[in-house]
């Protein structure tokens, strides 16, 4: 429910703020006082669209901010969860205009992109009038009221849910046939690939142990060379551990006549112990690694196998041995596959038949009501000045949609002997918002919509007409907030509150529009201007008999 509207520089109103309650109100004024502004206030911040004309001259920007109550909007809690905004039973929706062109919508503070805002704005106002009633011309509104009426939501989620499972069953067809051609046509090149990985026989960390073998040989193969040379500067006549020793005689000799290097004997005896170490090792010593030379050509072609193979297929080991595997579910799944078709077939039938079982059902319960939602659109139109007006509701069978097999037009003959028309091609704007109200009453208990706005659905009708349309939108305000712009006296009395638009001149020669929520006493005034004179006494008794008549709320 809208709760309050505040208006700053937007078009003739530089400020206002507008408090709204529950039920059937008014909105009145002389024409183009400024009774549209209003209403485009209200169509842009529900997430109509927006012109730089609608700022008022000299001011910057243009705001328009609303308060609703959506304690009881389930849909509109929904999306605002969605959208991660924080927000209890009421929220601030706001829209500015910018000079240049650009706006803004924000709801509780929060910036919002403008789809969302549209979609928000649906769950919380509905607006009507002669220039917007594409909605009702919509097949597919006409077919959800047809359903609201009858009530068909349960049986509309069963076809729904095997609607969906229908469509993916299709697809999954499609998709396993797809593959089945594409893998067919593959068969000879993905057998070729599988063969020569499977020859391959590579195994998990197969070439990190090769590359560890071979390293090792190459590293004792270092080592052997070294001790072998080693060895051959230790031993024989000429070696090392021969001219130490050669050395070492040579020593003692020269000590024996000369004890003075007797001290050289001493530390040649302390060298020869680690030389004579050094010898046995070097002697004792090997290779370390006992592999054949045949293991070792095995191992490195093991090796250039495994990188032909990876740089053939552009990966590595473990990319080499998923892709075998693949390969191998591959050719498996096309052997499968005829068995694979056949059993998503069989699921397709047993859809298709749950399916035209749902739309049956849907179709029935549609065409069971369809009889009596055409009689009671019908007797509310002779009561809104289509006294002769034939209304029908088409259902026809087309193919299966998500919404099932019936094709819904609503059809009306407005005149005697014109026959039924579909309902966008035979009425005019004044007639087809009188359709709307129509629609709106026998619905009013099952629109979850909360505010509904009609502008100048009355326009054309008069006298007892206008008391009927007065009494269709009090009545529809007992289950909805119902906001009307009119020109009838005899719809202005029966709201339960009234707001008049005025326009006139401000000190500063500008030219504003305001809006008041009327009194009593000036309500008496404004039904009497609509009267035809607000300073007549005549006028006056007779606006105040009319609302007493019609138990307006003092």
């Amino acid at each position: 429910m809208l709760k309050q509207l505040t208006i700053r520089n937007f078009a003739l109103i530089p400020e206002c703020s507008i408090s709204f309650g529950p039920g059937f109100s008014v909105i009145t004024g002389e024409t183009g006082a400024g009774k549209s502004v209003l209403m485009d206030a209200l169509r842009i911040v529900a997430g109509g669209k927006t012109l730089t004309t609608m700022i008022r001259h000299d001011a910057e920007k243009a705001s328009v901010e609303a308060v609703f109550d959506i304690s009881k909007n389930k849909e509109a809690k929904r999306i605002l969860q969605k959208e991660e905004i924080e927000a209890d039973d009421e929220i601030v929706v706001q829209r500015e205009i910018l000079i240049g062109g650009k706006s803004r919508a924000r709801v509780n503070g929060t910036v919002i992109n403008f789809s969302t805002l549209e979609n928000l704005g649906e769950t919380l106002v509905q607006m009507h009038g002669q220039s917007n009633q594409l909605l009702l011309r919509d097949l597919r509104t006409q077919l959800g009221m047809l359903d609201d009426f009858c009530g068909t939501s349960a049986e509309l989620q069963a076809y729904s849910s095997e609607w969906n499972s229908w469509n993916k069953l299709k697809d999954e067809l499609e998709k396993t046939e797809t593959n089945a051609k594409s893998l067919a046509e593959q068969k000879e090149f993905l057998k070729f690939q599988k063969d020569e990985l499977e020859k391959a026989d590579v195994y998990k960390g197969e070439e990190e142990a090769l590359e560890a073998k071979t390293s090792a040989v190459a590293k004792s193969e270092v080592k052997l060379r070294y001790i072998e040379e080693m060895r051959n500067l230790f031993d024989g006549e000429s070696g090392l551990m021969a001219e130490f020793r050669s050395f070492q005689s040579k020593t003692r000799q020269l000590s024996s006549k000369l004890p003075e290097f007797d001290s050289w004997n001493k530390t040649l005896e302390e060298a020869l112990d680690p030389l004579e170490t050094i010898e046995k090792e070097l002697r004792k010593a090997d290779s370390g690694v006992d592999v054949s030379p045949a293991e070792i050509d095995k191992a490195n072609s093991r090796l250039a196998l495994i990188q032909r193979l990876k740089r053939k297929y552009r990966t590595d080991e473990s990319g080499l041995l998923e892709l075998k595997d693949r390969r191998t579910k591959e050719l498996e799944s096309l052997e499968n596959l005829d068995a694979d078709l056949a059993e998503i077939k069989k699921k397709i039938k047993i859809s298709e038949n749950s399916l035209f079982r749902y739309a049956a059902e849907l179709s029935s319960k549609r065409k069971a009501g369809q009889a009596t939602l055409d009689n009671k659109v019908e007797k509310i139109l002779h009561s809104l000045g289509m006294p002769k007006a034939k209304f029908l509701t088409s259902i026809t069978e087309e193919s299966y949609s998500p919404t099932g097999k019936d094709r819904v037009e609503f059809c009306i003959a407005p005149n005697v002997g014109e026959g039924e028309k579909p309902l966008r091609l035979a009425v005019s704007g004044g007639e087809l918002s009188r359709v709307l109200l129509a629609f709106k009453s026998v619905l009013a208990e099952l629109d979850n919509v909360p505010l509904l706005v009609f502008d100048e659905v009355d326009s054309g009708i008069s006298g007892e007409i206008g008391n009927n349309v007065g009494n269709a939108l009090r009545e529809i305000g007992r289950f909805h907030q119902v906001l009307a712009i009119t020109h009838l006296q005899q719809v202005a009395c029966r709201a339960k509150s009234h707001l008049a638009v005025q326009k006139h001149e401000n000190g500063e020669g500008r030219t504003i529009s305001t809006v008041k929520l009327l009194s009593y006493n000036e309500r008496v005034v404004e039904i009497a201007r609509m009267l035809g004179d607000a300073k007549s006494p005549v006028s006056l008794a007779h606006a105040k008999e009319l609302l007493e008549e019609t138990n307006a709320s003092k």
